[in-house]
């Protein structure tokens, strides 16, 4: 930017960018976020029972993106051109040097120094623990291992203050070096002793430890890793040998990457509703796969892409694959990812102090569950944007290829982000450069024996990984369709604490920090620079996409947070630094850096003390086998007496008394086909990921095709403020017209089957206790938009007439209302049957011309013939000015009747009274497939 603006202007446009941001998307939020969603099919999720407008937080995302930028370079225009009066605008407020050698010499000490105390702390760890394990003195080691920490660390600080001032006689200099290198070098060789960790995992019950989740090939797999870590630095400080300074082994990052992600896994079920969803999807693509061949993304949707796979193969393979393997399973896994990245940063990153400390602040920088689909991403831009590929374009564009396909297969949306955001890099490199041209030097020998054995493994890959991607695509735009209505979350009541904001918006800082780095570069370091800003700038408005549907409570956010400012860091100002010191730069870095600590780093100082970690299981749970529970797919696991009972009822319904009968679990609780040992027959991984109406039909051809006996609806789980019946509207409908209400002890099911009906009890008051939602909330607004309307629906002709009032009629369809609660009561010649009639279209307008706006309760009750009120059930929702849909038919208690003999409307608000409206009532249906549009 030298040639167009100064690093100063650079600084203050910044500057002045951050409030101008801030009141520009405050301005234009505050009357966007007032908009009702408009939905053009029946979608439910949390963000429509409330009218919330998620759209808005998408508009917001990219607002924020575009208004850091816009603003920007609007400043910098300004500023650019009052320099031309005001020259003091001119240059930078930096102050640059270059190292000199005693700088140089004194830093390489520093860097000894953080790896000696880094090396002595965790080996008092690992000597404890192995104490601990041997003498089981773990209470008195706990009690004093932070004492020890201290003495410790005071003995490292007077070794190291002695090492300085001897260090100016060049002879006992050098003795003195290699006797230092000879201390850490040995602190390496033991560090590996940290994969023991993998296999130990102790609890307390009663007073007593108690070890579970053994496993004897999680045992040898750490036996092979210890020994080959220690061939690794046998080999490897050989190699080093003549070396003055330390060197750091690969081991060395490996060992101390468990330390940094390891955890103790949770010694009970992981029995919640939401737990067995999202553990069902870490262990139902894998069961699919090998016990019933179906194939990822071509025959079945996992919802996250090949990385719900990964750790239900780390429990298969290193565990014993039961669904009590899960906990264990999710740890090592992320140990693994912990360690591939490790990896990355040892070869990739030159500094290898920083790159260690990264691995120990970093290797979880975020809740596990999130953290597997990202394991991608950061490595994923280390290596595309390392030195060493940059200056080799072959090896940079099948790195970038070879990468990109992992990524996207791993993790559609984060891959996609990162494989769109280094696109720049490469085809600039590639045509601008000219790299392209080494391709047309395959006629050379040399060349070929380079790029050949990399490159046709690679288009063999390729073409492999066609039919995924266009399944993947397809995927993608069934999903999408319906995405922010049904997994959104409220963006506005998750911004309740600083850390929410900054993980949220945290992103732009590093945004802005690459906009002013590149003021003053020149050649290759501008060039990087630019690099740097186009990903930033492309991954986010990319990835906003998947962080701001559902934010966690920053959760997602964060991610992205620390994944942009450790790029900026360690490939852009890292670099930049080591070359010669700028206080701008080493500003920015040190704000990012630290921010990143404060809000996602580990702490350095218990982490060590993991060796200690146990859990107490609590009397709730108690020890449940297999062969007391005859379930192999739960395996041996401390779980609820309730829980317990829940499974083996399940258990013995589909595979004793329905062995042979065909079973769609619609609970929601995927892990249940895992357990039971049953294939999933439908091709998305649950009803709650079949969010619209392409998705629905698509399952709903499944059903009619397959014909399964048995539909599981409960123990049921309400995810989003939604029921079966409402999140999957048009798949309820078709399963209420051909299904049937049964139950077996507590678990409701629906069947087609006359032979299975006969042999279990109805349960249609259980089933619509289950599934009738009575207080609708915005829903009835939501749905009733004027799109949805003219689309989807259109009007019954139903014979009812108004029967009685307390309002007072004006004429047809107006009303003045004379109380707090009007009521109107509709009754119908003859009986109806609920199934024939699926909507009631509600519309109310105020024609009093009060500037107070209408406001009520709304109350639909319907009884059947021979019961009053009290028997009746009931809708309610939130009234005002406006139409509303209510779903008559997403209510057993509605749809299985077919004696269905009037109907009440109540409007409850001690404003109505007084008040002039018309109401207008009709019935509608939904218009057949091929009138829809």
């Amino acid at each position: 930017m030298k040639r167009y603006f100064s690093q100063k202007i650079c600084i203050i446009s910044a500057t002045l960018t951050i409030p101008s941001t801030a009141l520009l998307c405050w301005l234009v939020m505050r009357v966007l976020y007032q908009q009702m969603p408009e939905y053009g099919e029946f979608v439910t999720g949390y963000t429509t029972w409330t009218a919330y407008y998620k759209q808005g937080d998408m508009t917001l995302a990219n607002l924020y993106i575009g208004g850091l930028l816009g603003f920007f370079l609007l400043y910098a225009v300004i500023l650019t051109l009052l320099s031309k009066k005001w020259s003091w605008l001119c240059g930078s407020f930096d102050r640059t040097w270059e190292y000199t050698a005693k700088q140089r010499e004194s830093y390489a000490w520093f860097e000894d120094a953080c790896f000696l105390i880094l090396f002595s702390e965790f080996l008092l760890a690992l000597i404890c623990f192995v104490i601990e394990a041997f003498f089981g003195m773990q209470p008195w080691l706990e009690k004093l291992f932070p004492i020890l920490q201290c003495i410790t660390l005071i003995g490292v600080g007077i070794f190291t203050n002695f090492v300085r001032r001897c260090g100016k006689d060049p002879a006992k200099q050098e003795q003195i070096r290699r006797q230092l290198k000879k201390y850490m070098e040995w602190g390496q060789w033991l560090l590996p002793l940290s994969f023991l960790m993998l296999w130990n995992y102790e609890y307390l019950r009663d007073g007593a430890v108690i070890r579970l989740y053994q496993s004897t090939k999680m045992e040898t797999a750490v036996l092979v890793l210890v020994v080959f870590c220690t061939l690794w630095n046998r080999a490897f400080f050989r190699k080093h040998r003549a070396d003055l300074r330390p060197a750091i082994s690969l081991s060395t990052f490996l060992s101390l990457a468990v330390f940094a992600s390891w955890t103790l896994p949770n010694g009970t079920i992981s029995g919640t509703p939401l737990e067995m969803y999202h553990y069902g999807e870490i262990a139902e693509p894998l069961h699919e796969l090998l016990n019933y061949g179906v194939v990822p993304y071509i025959d079945t949707m996992p919802i996250h892409g090949v990385c719900d796979y990964f750790q239900a193969a780390v429990g298969k393979l290193l565990f014993d694959g039961t669904y009590a393997s899960i906990e264990p399973a999710m740890i090592v896994g992320c140990v693994l990812i912990a360690m591939a990245t490790a990896a990355v940063f040892y070869y990739f990153i030159d500094n290898k102090l920083l790159g260690l400390l990264c691995v120990l602040l970093f290797s979880l920088f975020g809740d596990k569950y999130y953290y597997v689909r990202w394991a991608f991403a950061l490595p994923f831009i280390l290596i595309v944007f390392s030195k060493k590929m940059r200056k080799n374009f072959p090896m940079l564009l099948w790195s970038w290829t070879f990468i990109s396909i992992l990524s996207i297969a791993w993790n559609s949306s984060i891959g996609g982000a990162c494989a769109l955001a280094t696109l720049p890099m490469i085809l600039w490199e590639c045509f601008h450069e000219k790299g392209w041209k080494i391709f047309f030097r395959l006629n050379e020998k040399e060349v070929r024996k380079k790029i050949l054995p990399w490159y046709i493994p690679l288009l063999i890959l390729g073409i492999c990984f066609i039919p995924m991607f266009f399944a993947i695509l397809r995927y993608i735009v069934e999903n999408s369709a319906a995405i922010l209505e049904t997994t959104g979350d409220i963006l506005k009541e998750e911004l309740a604490s600083r850390y929410v904001w900054y993980a949220t918006f945290g992103f732009g800082f590093s945004l802005l920090a690459a906009l002013i780095f590149p003021a003053d570069k020149e050649g290759g370091e501008k060039k990087l620079a630019w690099y740097a800003l186009l990903f930033l700038l492309i991954f986010n408005l990319v990835i906003v996409r998947y962080t701001f549907v559902r934010t966690q409570f920053g959760e997602r956010g964060i991610i992205v947070t620390t994944i942009c400012s450790l790029f900026l860091v360690l490939l852009i100002f890292l670099p930049s630094l080591e070359k010669r010191f700028s206080l701008w730069t080493a500003g920015m870095m040190a704000f990012l850096f630290l921010a990143t600590v404060l809000t996602r780093g580990s702490n350095l100082l218990t982490m060590p003390a993991k060796v200690f970690e146990r859990d107490t299981i609590s009397d709730n749970y108690t020890y449940a086998t297999v062969e007391e529970t005859g379930i192999p797919g739960l395996g041996d696991i401390y779980i609820t007496e309730t829980q317990k009972k829940e499974l083996m009822n399940l258990n013995t319904l589909v595979n004793d008394l329905c062995r042979d009968k065909k079973v769609v679990d619609m609970t929601n609780q995927l892990s249940h086909y895992n357990i039971l040992n049953r294939e999933n027959l439908m091709p998305f991984s649950s009803t709650y990921n079949t969010n619209n109406k392409v998705m629905q039909t698509r399952a709903i051809e499944v059903l009619e095709e397959k014909q399964p006996e048995l539909i599981i609806v409960a123990p049921a789980w309400q995810h989003d403020s939604g029921s079966l019946s409402t999140r999957n509207y048009y798949m309820y409908q078709y399963i209420q017209k051909h299904y049937t209400p049964c139950k077996y002890e507590n678990i409701i099911f629906l069947t087609n089957d006359d032979e299975v009906r006969a042999q279990f009890e109805p349960a249609y008051e259980e089933f619509a206790e289950l599934t009738h939602i009575e207080d609708l909330k915005m829903l009835p607004k939501a749905w009733g938009n004027e799109y949805l309307k003219e689309e989807e629906t259109e009007p019954l002709n139903v014979d009812w007439s108004l029967l009685d009032t307390n309002a007072t009629e004006l004429g047809e369809d107006q009303y003045v209302l004379n109380a707090e609660e009007n009521y109107f009561l509709y009754t119908f010649p003859e009986n109806q049957d609920g199934s024939e009639i699926p909507f009631l279209r509600i519309t109310v307008r105020d024609e009093s011309g009060s500037e107070e706006p209408l406001k009520f309760q709304g109350v639909v009750y319907f009884m059947d013939e021979g019961k009053g009120v009290r028997e009746a059930h009931r809708f309610t929702f939130d009234g005002s000015e406006g139409s509303f849909l209510i779903p008559l038919t997403t209510s057993p208690w509605w749809s299985y009747s077919d004696q269905i003999q009037s109907m009440l409307l109540d409007f409850v608000h001690r404003s109505l009274e007084g008040k002039q409206v018309s109401i207008e009532t009709e019935f509608e249906t939904l218009k057949p497939l091929e009138e829809q549009h």
